[in-house]
């Protein structure tokens, strides 16, 4: 055995002593808990409280920024559709100013190619005519410098 408990003394000494040192503790136990423990206790709620709002706040401007997102790329399709008929319109319109400038033009072509057709049957039946008007005293001519001599008409 332990040579303390051979000896016979008791290992607790039940005295005043233990009621002084109780006391202090329950002093110290209330002081502390008034003055260290409810101030840091408070000090850890407020910390959580924080941290739990600024979480809330994160979810709300995340859900805001999610609505705002659905909402502009909403608003992005409603442009895309609306430029794409427009575009529709444009190219309609630009094909209806081409039909209209391509007609013109065929027009005032087949005018000018008519005017020129007129102008060449006019000029070849001029040329004709010369040419008609200058035959019999050519092939006099001709004739007399191939016979080297006067012919009679």
């Amino acid at each position: 055995m332990h040579p303390l408990l051979l000896s016979g003394s008791p290992i607790l000494d039940v005295d005043a002593t233990l009621l002084v040192y109780v006391a202090v503790f329950f002093v110290l136990f209330f002081v502390l808990r008034a003055l260290v423990f409810r101030p840091m206790m408070a000090l850890f709620d407020a910390r959580e409280a924080a941290i739990d709002g600024a979480k809330r706040e994160a979810r709300d401007l995340e859900k805001r920024a999610e609505q705002k997102l659905l909402a502009f790329e909403d608003e992005m399709a409603k442009v895309r559709t609306e430029v794409g008929i427009e575009r529709e319109k444009m190219k309609a319109e630009a094909r209806r100013t081409e039909q209209r400038l391509l007609e013109k033009v065929r027009k005032e072509t087949d005018g000018m190619l008519a005017d020129a057709t007129e102008s060449m049957n006019a000029e070849g039946a001029r040329m004709r005519g010369e040419i008609a008007a200058s035959t019999p005293g050519l092939a006099k001519s001709i004739a007399e410098k191939l016979l080297g001599r006067g012919v009679a008409s």
